[in-house]
């Protein structure tokens, strides 16, 4: 018999799930890159590369533990709320990267930015909505045991709790 915490460690494939993350952090961030930056500049912009590259990792997490690795009793809600925060990310760095880049900026660039703000808005009142309902409105030891888990259940949770700073995040992405 399998127990439910097999296989909840941080595995190689869950490295690469996290890379992918990078992966989409790098393509919201390779217009920003300027030798310009100093000291506060580089903190913002390592800050929100971290950000963005852990919540991207979501989708590509989900994926590779669900059906890359079969692990029993997964996912949980956070795995769940983990994905679905990295989908707008993930979405718009499609866009950015099946685009021809345009010289001269036209209506269009601004496509991208606002589908990543429309998408960080509906994810996060649903993430808001979910956590709410299944950790906040509940009694302690209910709200334990839903923290209780693997790692991405727990990382998801605490993604989803902080769902203010996405927005941040998003508007520093934007510019």
């Amino acid at each position: 018999m399998i127990s439910e915490t097999s296989g909840s460690g941080f595995s190689v494939l869950d490295g690469v799930g996290l890379v992918a993350g990078a992966a989409v952090a790098s393509v919201h961030l390779r217009g920003v890159l300027d030798e310009s930056l100093w000291g506060p500049g580089w903190v913002i912009l390592l800050g929100t590369f971290g950000w963005v590259g852990l919540t991207a990792a979501g989708p590509f997490l989900y994926l590779l533990r669900r059906f890359a690795r079969g692990l029993p009793a997964y996912p949980k809600i956070g795995d769940r709320l983990w994905a679905l925060l990295g989908l707008p990310w993930l979405v718009t760095a499609l866009i950015q990267t099946a685009s021809p880049p345009q010289v001269p900026a036209t209506p269009l660039d601004v496509f991208p930015a606002s589908l990543l703000l429309i998408g960080l808005g509906i994810e996060s009142m649903i993430a808001l909505g979910v956590v709410w309902t299944t950790w906040v409105m509940v009694d302690p030891e209910q709200a334990s045991a839903t923290f209780a888990g693997p790692w991405t259940n727990q990382v998801g949770l605490l993604l989803a709790i902080t769902w203010p700073i996405q927005f941040g995040v998003g508007l520093v992405v934007i510019g």
